[in-house]
């Protein structure tokens, strides 16, 4: 726990996910907006709960892993933030909603990402079997949301399933886009480097980075093929977890197994690198509450080939080729043109660095006081 001094005179205890350097997209969320409040002048309070169970014993054990989760998240977390006394209490992410039961409500703002688990559960998103026990504690979390005083939505789109999906009244839910998480800039020199260092050959090369059921790893590979088939000697390089046992017969069938390049997990120091090294991003998402990979991309100078779901089209703009998930056709061609044809792709270069060039976490801190102000307004 550590406290920054202001001098704007609000105060502000952001509270961070339990372990939250196993969830890199909310561990970012929080240190960059915490940052960016700072330089703004709030006076920030980072409730960042200690780990149980050592490291050891987690790694070695699934039944230790899960006493130090449920203890920490729902006994010691609970404790922590009991007796907080500050303008506002900002969750940052709406998976710790029951946090709320412990805290004065009507000052707490939530940020919400997304809503995944209930649209699947609504059949917006494919088939995919959800456990019963992650769906419950979600719908769970979701209704002590319901009392915060604020809720912050990442896109329009989140917005509106929350309103759709959770009941919550719409003018209650504010939508504040993130930032860049990184200084992602145009480099090819530094591109070069990493193909040299990862043996990327020096061939046309797409980049899709996720694994999770919604990213369309289907689509993904249909595209690959629909592509070399066509003659294009395109090679796809992926981040995160190796293909699974089904999405590698089906690659296997499709024939493009050698043209799948394994990456796993990369360094958020090697992420900036990647996108100079590819010549487009494919990202055919399912469903995405905001989806940062494109906005990486287009502030890297790498066109962006993606579908329109979820929040895609709200955040990649007139700056990048979309099409519908399903429609690998359309998706192949807009990719085979960024890759043939270089009006075509310059123009997207031009137009994604304009486009991600919106998106600051200082414009996210600015937005965010003033939605606390508005709150605290409310209050008086």
């Amino acid at each position: 726990m550590g406290t920054s001094n202001g001098a704007n005179g609000l105060r502000v205890a952001l509270l961070h996910n339990y372990r939250d350097g196993q969830q890199a997209s909310m561990r970012l969320y929080a240190d960059r907006l915490g940052t960016a409040l700072i330089r703004r002048g709030v006076t920030l309070t980072r409730i960042q709960p200690p780990v149980i169970v050592p490291e050891a014993w987690r790694t070695a054990s699934f039944l230790w892993s899960k006493i130090d989760t449920y203890a920490g998240r729902f006994v010691v977390y609970p404790r922590l933030v009991r007796k907080l006394d500050r303008d506002i209490v900002h969750i940052v992410d709406h998976g710790q909603g029951y946090l709320l039961g412990h805290l004065d409500a009507r000052r707490t703002v939530v940020t919400c990402h997304d809503v995944i688990l209930l649209a699947l559960a609504a059949g917006r998103i494919g088939a995919s079997k959800i456990p019963r026990i992650a769906l419950q504690v979600f719908r769970i979390s979701m209704e002590f949301v319901k009392q915060a005083g604020l809720i912050i939505a990442d896109s329009q789109q989140t917005r509106q399933d929350l309103v759709d999906l959770v009941g919550i009244a719409p003018d209650k839910i504010t939508v504040i886009h993130p930032g860049l998480n990184q200084a992602f800039t145009p480099d090819p020199e530094r591109g070069q480097a990493l193909r040299r260092k990862l043996g990327l050959g020096s061939g046309p090369l797409m980049l899709h980075i996720g694994r999770t059921f919604y990213k369309n790893i289907p689509g993904v590979l249909s595209v690959l093929a629909r592509l070399r088939h066509s003659g294009l000697d395109v090679r796809l390089a992926r981040v995160g977890l190796p293909l699974s046992a089904e999405e590698k017969a089906l690659a296997a069938r499709l024939n493009v197994v050698p043209s799948i390049i394994e990456l796993g997990a990369v360094s958020d120091d090697d992420i900036p690198a990647l996108y100079n090294a590819a010549d487009l991003l494919l990202f055919p998402s399912l469903y995405e509450g905001f989806g940062w990979p494109p906005l990486e991309a287009m502030a890297s100078g790498t066109p962006v080939v993606c579908s329109r779901a979820g929040s895609l089209a709200e955040v990649v703009g007139d700056a990048a080729l979309t099409a519908d998930p399903e429609d690998t056709e359309a998706l192949a061609w807009h990719a085979g043109t960024v890759l043939t044809d270089g009006a075509v792709r310059a123009n997207l270069v031009t137009r994604g660095l304009q486009r991600a060039a919106q998106f600051s976490w200082e414009r996210t801190a600015d937005e965010t006081i003033a939605s606390y102000r508005s709150l605290m307004a409310r209050l008086d």
